[in-house]
């Protein structure tokens, strides 16, 4: 990466200085972070740099001869590290990320970032403002979170059912964890201290989801481990582990592809538990796998296709043609349902992408679970 050219420093009045630096995201072990640099209009093609001070190893050193601290940059010139550079097309706010290492020493540090922007004319315009960050403890690695970047989506199919029309954009701003498996009857047990399902019992059964639990009982489960974890010093401010919302759940299914299925134009039954890939004589019409058992998608979560379907947190409703941001529909008792389930009735058309329906929440149905996310306080 070659070194900015640093031939000229502008500090416009704070009236006129309409950048600024905005963090997305909690700085977390094991996580990614976000600094975003708000941009005036007119800066179509301008190289926009994001200049960190802190203790990571392997960041590229940024010189300023003849620099000297003043105006608004406010970070110490002898420890600026460039995070990276991006180019900016006048629309999209440019964002960069920062993965936290799992690092334990890291723990309490401060870092700081000033954001900046560079024209055609080798000048250089601060924002208004830097982000002073302390890096927190991360999730508790038994907890088997993946990290999950904000992005852009179309959610919904025009091959399937009537509500999963029309196809719209999604926007999520924020990062946030997803459970890479199914909540298990091992978890839910340790934790609330019960077991409804129907395969208790069976070989490995601590080690496969649990199913029979009404939204309410998921919720409960979540809410006891965000007072566990809280209590561990492990949840960020503002997040708690909850489940997804719609648009999280199909935006963490999808993983970046726009096809029916995360695995492309088809699936099999050696790609997901699905149409009785389980079945036995014991179990003829099929029975859940151990969470894991099938590979992940593009972002490292597993089941997502089959083995049990899945609550999300808000409520049923229709799709818009309008492109949202962040969307959560509460206040409805009959949240979704995601995912498929594994018995021989339940085919690869039930366990696409875009497939949803619904149940009352207070119904424990046999074949549904769930899975938990880190993320954003949200109230059903």
């Amino acid at each position: 990466m070659r070194h900015l050219p640093l031939l000229a420093l502008t500090a416009l009045p704070l009236a006129a200085q309409t950048r600024a630096t905005t963090l997305i995201g909690p700085p977390a072990l094991g996580g990614t972070c976000y600094v975003r640099h708000v941009l005036p209009a007119g800066t179509f093609g301008n190289i926009a740099g994001f200049l960190w001070s802190g203790p990571f190893a392997g960041a590229l050193p940024v010189p300023l001869p003849g620099f000297t601290v003043s105006g608004l940059l406010r970070v110490d010139p002898t420890a600026f590290q460039l995070l990276g550079i991006t180019l900016t097309n006048g629309v999209d706010l440019p964002t960069m990320p920062l993965a936290v290492p799992v690092t334990a020493a890291l723990i309490g540090s401060q870092l700081d970032c000033q954001s900046f922007d560079l024209d055609a004319t080798s000048t250089i315009r601060l924002a208004i403002n830097d982000v002073t960050v302390t890096v927190i403890q991360g999730p508790d690695p038994a907890l088997n979170l993946q990290s999950i970047p904000p992005g852009t989506f179309l959610m919904g199919s025009m091959l399937g059912n009537a509500n999963e029309q029309p196809v719209h954009q999604v926007t999520l701003t924020y990062p946030f964890w997803m459970g890479k498996h199914e909540v298990t009857q091992g978890q839910f047990q340790a934790l609330l201290g019960s077991n409804p399902s129907q395969f208790a019992g069976t070989p490995n059964a601590a080690l496969r989801p649990v199913e029979r639990v009404s939204w309410y009982a998921a919720r409960q489960f979540c809410q006891a481990l965000t007072a566990a974890e809280q209590a561990a010093g492990r949840v960020p401010t503002g997040y708690e582990y909850r489940l997804p919302t719609e648009a999280e759940w199909e935006y963490c299914c999808r993983a970046g592809t726009t096809t029916e299925w995360s695995t492309g134009a088809s699936i099999s039954m050696s790609q997901a538990n699905i149409n009785g890939a389980l079945a036995s004589p014991t179990w003829p019409t099929g029975q859940t796998a151990v969470v894991g058992s099938y590979p992940a998608n593009a972002f490292g979560v597993h089941d997502l296709h089959g083995n049990v379907a899945e609550w999300c947190l808000d409520s049923f409703v229709a799709y818009t043609a309008a492109a949202l941001v962040d969307p959560f529909f509460a206040g409805g008792w009959m949240p979704p349902i995601r995912g498929g389930t594994w018995p021989v009735y339940n085919g690869a058309a039930s366990c696409r992408s875009a497939i949803r329906g619904s149940y009352g929440n207070g119904l424990a149905v046999p074949e549904v679970g769930f899975r938990y996310v880190l993320a954003p306080i949200r109230t059903p």
